[in-house]
Parts: structure tokens; sequence; C-alpha cells
């Protein structure tokens, strides 16, 4: 049983939304977003077929100014700035290994070495001038337990310890130069999940940590300090406004004031003391949108 502490923030939050409604029905689900008992509730939601999305020049900087080995110098970060993209699903559904960087000074895209192999609906992570892709999915209804590091600095990969929980649509952040993991989606077993892994770049271990106090999968994640915050989800019956905070030092969760619209397939960034939660899913499909865009003040 996840281990959750009370204290809370004292929140803000804006909302706009402009989204389509969702025509597809959902299918028969009883998980509800709350605490699981045991193994916890099923779902058999598909993961969202599009690429992973990272590394901005403010990331890029915050991961140099780490003091961890191997961090980044100048010219390293200046690589960095911009945007990654890599993986994701076509069109008609087929993995892509493809990798670009975007450059806002040119408005430019740039190929870059390719994924080992194809796969979307992954996490990635910054840390010391490395873009980790973790977890994802090749086929429908086989999530993968791959960790893989792109250098910034010479368009290499390499290959790492695998994650301990195979699954898709999870939420990945760094919090003290470690990767933090939380919840995705099982396809094989069909259910969302609450396991919380956090792995040590360094000694290239993984090791388990107080699971999320709710089942969650298509979620998005943002750190603050030393707090991880967890946010939104669904399943095929709804989606989540949850909002989990997950604290490293003392390995407890607390609720934050939850989202004003429940979405999965969202985007989150911390900026300062703010939240930005961004578009996503308002509807248990993939086929409804939405341009909301709230801000969580901690």
């Amino acid at each position: 049983m996840p281990k959750t502490r009370t204290d809370r923030p004292r929140p803000t939050a804006k909302a706009t939304d402009d989204h389509e409604p969702d025509a597809a029905a959902p299918e028969d689900h009883d998980d509800d977003g709350t605490t699981p008992a045991g193994q916890g509730p099923t779902t058999n939601a598909a993961s969202k077929p599009d690429a992973a999305t990272t590394a901005t020049d403010r990331r890029a900087r915050d991961a140099g100014a780490s003091g961890e080995p191997n961090a980044p110098d100048a010219t390293e970060r200046t690589r960095a700035a911009g945007q990654h993209r890599f993986g994701g699903f076509t069109e008609v559904l087929r993995p892509s290994a493809g990798a670009w960087r975007y450059d806002p000074s040119t408005d430019s895209w740039d190929e870059l070495q390719p994924l080992p192999a194809p796969r979307g609906g992954f996490s990635a992570a910054v840390v010391a001038g490395k873009i980790y892709a973790v977890g994802g999915h090749a086929r429908a209804i086989q999530e993968l337990s791959t960790l893989e590091a792109y250098d910034i600095s010479n368009d290499r990969w390499e290959t790492l310890a695998p994650m301990p929980t195979p699954r898709v649509i999870s939420a990945a952040g760094v919090v003290r130069s470690k990767i933090v993991v939380a919840g995705g989606l099982s396809t094989r077993k069909g259910r969302n999940l609450n396991a919380n892994e956090i792995y040590d770049p360094i000694a290239d271990e993984w090791r388990a940590a107080n699971p999320m106090p709710t089942t969650r999968g298509g979620i998005a994640a943002a750190v603050i300090e030393d707090r991880m915050y967890v946010l939104g989800g669904g399943n095929p019956l709804r989606t989540f406004p949850n909002n989990e905070i997950y604290d490293i030092d003392s390995d407890l969760w607390s609720t934050g004031q939850p989202m004003t619209v429940g979405r999965h397939g969202l985007a989150a960034v911390a900026i300062g003391r703010r939240i930005y939660a961004i578009g996503g899913s308002p509807q248990p499909s993939w086929r409804s949108h939405s341009s909301t865009n709230e801000i969580y003040q901690t």
C-alpha cells in the first residue's frame, strides 16, 4: 500500500477549454483513479501514437549544472538547446526509430542518429547532457522495459539497465540527478499501473520506490525542487484530474489541488514555481482534443 503524507501546497489554477466531444463509446472498466487494492484495477486503453518530446534549452542548462561527473560543457549545452523528438508512431501506427532536433534560432530540423530500435509511447528525461528514453512499446500489446540514452555531444545511443516494470505512457522526471518513473500502462495485462521506480545514471541501477497512490497511465510530470508532480491520466471510462506529489527524500506521496479539467496524454512543464498543464484528451479515447492550459502555483 502506498505511503502518503497529509501536508498540501496551496495552489491556484487557471484554465480555458476548447475540445471536441468524444464520440467513441468507452469499454467496461472499474478503474476509478482511487487507491488500488493489491494489483489494482484493469484497463484496455491503447497508448497514444505520438513521439516523445524533450530537451529544452532550460532543461539542458539545468542538467549541465548538476555537478555530476561528465556534465556537459558550454558547447554541449549549446548543442542541447531546442527540442528533440524521438520515435513514436506513424499515421498507420507503425513504430518509428526516427530522431530529430529542432533549432528555434533557425526554425529548422536536423536529423539525428535514430533510436536503436523503433518504439513509441515511452517517457524521456535529461540528465548531464544525455536524454534517457525509457519503456514504451513497438507493438500494441508488448510493453518494453528498454532504457536507452542519447549522448547529445556525440550523437550516439547506448543501451542501459532495463526498467524493472515494463510499461507505456508513464511519467518521468529528474530529481537530484535521479530519474523517477511513475505510473503507466501494461498493455499485456490490460491495466494501469502505480509502480514507482528510480534510476541512478551513474551506477546504472534501478530501485523500487513507494508506489503512486492511484493507478494511472497517460500522465504527465513536472519537477520543482525535490518534488515530482504527477498530473492527469485516464482509462476507457474516464479521465483523471489527479495531482499527486512525490517527495524523494521521505519517499512519500501527498495530494495537491486537482486540475479543473481531467485529461490524459497532456504535457506538463515547470517554470519557476509554476507548473503548466497543457492540452491532452478530455474524453477517454484519443479522439478528443483540448487546448486547455492550466497553471498550478506551488
